[in-house]
């Protein structure tokens, strides 16, 4: 019936043991439901330009091969699967959420996502330990909210999460939650504070290493004091 009808706009296929992301030739399709099966690759999938929503939680994925080229493409829902590499989500260019949460990630560090309408990301309760993945959130200047608890550079960081997200993005990135917190102006206060603290810290750490760099060595030292006692 899919194949022979191309016309369908939503299809529901959660809850089944499909093993593989169907092809299927759907050029109307808004919405595809494929949650709680036993997908573990999309290599396959194409023939999407109009899908808008794409969920596929609860699977078996260890990649994102084949989850790209969809230019209309809003929602991508991946989260409960067991993905360790993003690099292959490309060409999205109108994703605004985007929902790893519970997979197996353990660095963005190096994945060139490259999301410019991106306003949601959750990528809580992975595997990620380097807080350098804040970093890679200055690739979306429309980020909004964004979810990390559960992993162990955000648990580490604690309270101190809300403010080294702003002291690395903002003003670029204007984040306004993370995860349910939001972001107030006594949290911008307290950021404007700090950040002139540590650039003042970060000024003399520079100042101190350039003098140091220029000091004589203290062998060079001994032999002019030597030389001066005889």
């Amino acid at each position: 019936m899919l194949r022979s009808y191309n016309r369908f706009q939503f299809i529901d296929l959660s809850v089944n043991k499909l093993t593989q992301l169907p092809e299927l030739r759907q050029p109307q399709l808004f919405k595809l439901n494929l949650n709680e099966n036993l997908i573990a690759t999309a290599n396959n999938f194409s023939g999407h330009p109009n899908l808008r929503i794409l969920e596929l939680k609860k699977n078996k994925l260890t990649d994102c091969g084949g989850i790209c080229n969809m230019e209309n493409l809003e929602e991508l829902h991946l989260s409960e699967n067991e993905i360790k590499d993003v690099s292959q989500l490309k060409n999205m260019p109108k994703l605004k959420k985007l929902d790893l949460n519970t997979n197996k990630i353990e660095s963005l560090k190096d994945t060139n996502l490259d999301l410019p309408s991106l306003e949601h990301f959750d990528i809580g309760a992975n595997a990620i330990a380097s807080a350098e993945t804040i970093q890679t959130l200055a690739k979306f200047p429309k980020l909004k909210n964004f979810v990390a608890a559960g992993n162990p550079f955000a648990d580490e960081l604690g309270d101190k999460l809300k403010g080294e997200l702003l002291f690395q993005l903002y003003p670029a990135v204007k984040i306004k939650f993370i995860g349910e917190d939001e972001i107030t102006e006594e949290d911008l206060a307290a950021w404007k504070a700090e950040r002139k603290e540590r650039l003042k810290a970060q000024e003399e750490a520079r100042r101190q290493a350039e003098l140091a760099k220029n000091q004589p060595p203290a062998d060079d030292l001994n032999e002019a004091s030597a030389q001066e006692d005889a």
